[in-house]
Formats: structure tokens, C-alpha cells, sequence
């Protein structure tokens, strides 16, 4: 599994499962930041819908809960 962390200059710049970056050169056409990449069994790289999506809402819930406790601190 790798997730894409940025696109640039034609590469796919990603993290694997251990967090090491990977650099891609080759990746299928339309992918975008945070889409998780996994092998088909014929071991092309292709987007995992359902784990992108998954981790976007975690991600988003995590952005939640961090802006409710910033707004919940009292300032000096």
C-alpha cells in the first residue's frame, strides 16, 4: 500500500505502510493527493476507493476534533 503525498514534476511522491517515502515515476492517470495505491493481482498500481476514502474522513474528523479544542482553550 502506498499513499501519494504530492505530485511533481511527473512523480508520485509516497508513503508506505512504514512511512518511508517512495518516488514513483510511473502511476495510473487521475490520481490525486492522499489516494491510497495498492497492487492488483497482476501487480499494476491502482487507487483503493474505499481506503481513500476511509482515511480523507478520518483525516477530516481528526481536523475536527483538534479545531474544537483550540476553540475550547481559554486565552490569556
Amino acid at each position: 500500500m502506498l499513499i501519494i503525498d504530492r505530485i511533481e514534476e511527473g512523480r508520485a511522491v509516497c508513503e508506505d505502510e512504514d512511512g518511508r517515502q517512495v518516488i514513483l515515476t510511473e502511476f495510473p492517470d487521475g490520481v490525486t493527493e492522499g489516494d491510497v495505491l495498492v497492487s492488483n493481482e497482476s501487480g499494476q498500481l491502482i487507487v483503493d476507493s474505499s481506503l481513500t476514502d476511509q482515511r480523507r474522513k478520518k483525516a477530516v474528523e481528526l481536523s475536527r476534533r483538534i479545531q474544537g479544542r483550540r476553540r475550547n482553550q481559554k486565552t490569556p
